[in-house]
């Protein structure tokens, strides 16, 4: 009977581990069943969770350096809150999460207008005095930002929280493409117009901004977007004109009082 040689057992020894290494080999990067660096009870952040995280963001905004707010007196504060609440106790039937807003004014001249989940919105001071020439076009600006809020319609965005957020930054995350802002307008506009305020001043509002572009280009971000959001809500309108039984209603003596107040600073 021969007797292997050396070398033959050498191979046979390399050989079983090789097969044994195999057996346990995994190719880098493939997806596996589970993660084992995970926690048995991860859950994967939700679009609550998100809307959360983008509502803590208030607190960091208003405690970065440079940003001022007007304190308003309980009668202009009831008065925006009025409003809001109309517009949600009037459209029951599309709003299911959101029951009330609080509204806070920026003390700067820029004009512009934005808000965070759970019903925070902000409007400037400058945005208010300089064009908000009727109560029907405040409503307008309103109601845009509820229709956001309700449906948390923000884009998705990493957040590193470092304790404070540029008034830049939080307008960039407010800013949808032309597609899904076409869609806040048209909501916007039935909410406005099913309260019982002019639908036409939701146009005027558009035509506002497309005006003065110089102004609104830190609110809007993109003027070529305006433009086309003019045109096509023009065309939304003639294609859904309001009833020939809508009221033109006059502003409110609030509406003056808001108005004065902010032209001469005086709240």
């Amino acid at each position: 009977m021969l007797k292997p040689s050396p070398q033959a057992g050498v191979s046979c020894f390399l050989l079983l581990i090789f097969f044994t290494a195999c057996g346990s080999f995994v190719i880098p990067f493939s997806k596996s069943k589970k993660d084992s660096l995970l926690p048995d009870d991860y859950q994967a952040s939700s679009r609550q969770d998100y809307a959360d995280q983008m509502a803590g963001l208030k607190r960091a905004f208003l405690e970065t350096p440079g940003i001022k707010t007007i304190k308003l007196d309980a009668a202009v504060a009831t008065y925006l809150q009025k409003i809001c609440n109309e517009l949600i106790s009037k459209n029951e039937i599309f709003f299911k999460d959101l029951n009330t807003a609080n509204v806070t004014i920026l003390e700067t001249e820029t004009p512009l207008h934005f808000s965070l989940p759970r019903g925070e919105f902000f409007l400037s001071r400058g945005l208010i005095s300089k064009y908000m020439k009727h109560e029907s076009m405040l409503v307008s600006v309103l109601a845009y930002e509820l229709v956001r809020s309700e449906k948390l319609l923000y884009p998705k965005a990493s957040v590193v929280p470092v304790g404070f957020i540029s008034l830049e930054r939080i307008l960039a995350f407010n800013r949808l493409p032309l597609d899904s802002k076409m869609e806040v307008h048209k909501w916007a506009f039935h909410i406005a117009t099913r309260s019982g305020y002019d639908g036409e001043y939701y146009l005027s509002y558009l035509q506002m901004q497309n005006r003065n572009t110089a102004d609104f280009l830190l609110n809007v971000g993109d003027v070529n977007q305006i433009n086309r959001e003019e045109s096509l809500f023009k065309a939304f309108l003639i294609k859904n004109p309001q009833p020939d039984t809508m009221t033109k209603q006059n502003s409110s003596k609030e509406f003056y009082t808001l108005l004065n107040r902010m032209r001469d600073g005086v709240l």
